[in-house]
């Protein structure tokens, strides 16, 4: 049975809005994350100066801000920037995948059951995955 947009919408969102302001995450480096970079409130000074309208662009640059360098963005042919990335890793490297519930569900799923990739987090539409060796596996569902 497929449900209305408006209704799988509500469905979704219920069990994930407990996670989005940091309920439930137990590791204070996880939960700062959640807090301050996801799902950041507050404007940032840049928003407006650099024309960031949309709310991943916004996202993505909170990211840029936190992470530096060690931030890879995977859209299009994210099969290959994954592997290249996982193959490579470094302990605090980060792969932002988009459109994780579109053209980039397999690859999803092969990250989430994958051990190379410690902690992902899922926020809907997007997905982020930290690839620290030192870190227990961890899906957090945002």
């Amino acid at each position: 049975m497929i449900l209305p947009r408006k209704i799988q919408r509500t469905v979704t969102f219920i069990p994930r809005a407990w996670h989005r302001r940091g309920f439930g995450v137990q590791s204070p480096y996880d939960y700062e994350l959640v807090r301050d970079v996801l799902f950041e409130r507050l404007s940032y000074y840049a928003y407006e100066d650099q024309n960031l309208r949309t709310r991943r662009q916004r996202l993505l640059y909170r990211l840029k801000l936190r992470f530096g360098d060690k931030l890879t963005c995977a859209s299009a042919g994210a099969d290959e920037v994954y592997e290249r990335v996982a193959s490579s890793f470094v302990d605090g490297d980060v792969l932002f995948v988009e459109r994780i519930s579109g053209y980039n569900v397999k690859l999803w799923r092969k990250i989430l059951e994958d051990q190379r990739a410690r902690v992902t987090y899922d926020l809907g539409s997007d997905g982020l995955v930290l690839f620290d060796s030192r870190r227990c596996k961890q899906n957090y569902l945002l």
